[in-house]
């Protein structure tokens, strides 16, 4: 992650960038090259699933708490985040099928992820900046970088 420091929206937005710019350099590397495809596509997928894991475990609860126009939010995203998780289950299971293009499925999970981090980005994570408390903004900041942790290994 690049932000180590501020708000939570920022903490989070900014490993939305890093999570994109990963994924871009998957899709730029070619077809032919399945074992640096699949790792690089393993290591996105794996710190995605632990940015999803954040939201959920720590931040969803706290935000759908009280209301019901915000509990209505939080199962949309849940929602999103399952498309999420089937369309990456998709992409490994083509990728380990061999060298073909993965390009459609890519599309549409860019899709999903662009509508979903867009929502939470307008959304969700300014919320946090002014209702979380300074120990589960800590705990955030600190599970996130526990999931950037793998990301300067290839």
């Amino acid at each position: 992650m690049n932000d180590t420091s501020g708000p939570p929206s920022r903490l989070l937005s900014g490993d939305h960038r890093d999570l994109d710019q990963r994924f871009e350099e998957f899709r730029a590397t070619p077809s032919s090259q399945t074992g640096r495809r699949s790792e690089l596509f393993d290591g996105f997928a794996t710190d995605l699933r632990r940015h999803i894991d954040v939201e959920e475990r720590l931040l969803f609860p706290v935000f759908g708490e009280g209301d019901s126009s915000r509990r209505l939010l939080v199962e949309l995203m849940l929602d999103e985040h399952r498309r999420i998780e089937e369309v990456l289950q998709k992409i490994h299971h083509q990728l380990d099928a061999g060298p073909s293009s993965t390009e459609d499925l890519e599309l549409e999970l860019l899709n999903v992820v662009w509508a979903h981090n867009a929502r939470e980005e307008e959304s969700v994570y300014p919320w946090f900046d002014t209702h979380l408390s300074a120990d589960l903004a800590r705990a955030v900041d600190r599970a996130l970088h526990e999931s950037g942790a793998n990301r300067d290994s290839p």
